[in-house]
């Protein structure tokens, strides 16, 4: 390829590649790599999985407490004043 200025007296001059320096290399472009996952589980979310897989105990305390709020007697004064004074310590501490 010929490169001529912008007049026609300008001598005419061959235009090549640049040339790297010694000792500097192409950094070797690689591919993209997929990322890796990892999750860990506590010992506490351990114990709630094993604790869920349990079945009996928790079934049969759903099913008397359904039964209960169907009967009209889950919620008993007592219980209503237990759950007030918690709200209040709550809001207590915030």
């Amino acid at each position: 390829m010929e490169v001529r200025g912008l007049s026609s007296a300008s001598p005419m001059s061959p235009i090549s590649r640049p040339e790297t320096a010694p000792g500097l290399e192409k950094p070797q472009v690689t591919g993209p790599t997929s990322p890796t996952d990892e999750v860990e589980i506590s010992a506490v979310g351990k114990m709630l999985d094993d604790a869920s897989r349990t079945p009996g105990v928790r079934e049969q305390r759903l099913a008397e407490i359904k039964a209960a709020i169907e009967a009209g007697t889950y919620e008993t004064p007592e219980k209503i004043e237990f759950a007030l004074s918690r709200m209040i310590e709550q809001l207590k501490l915030e």
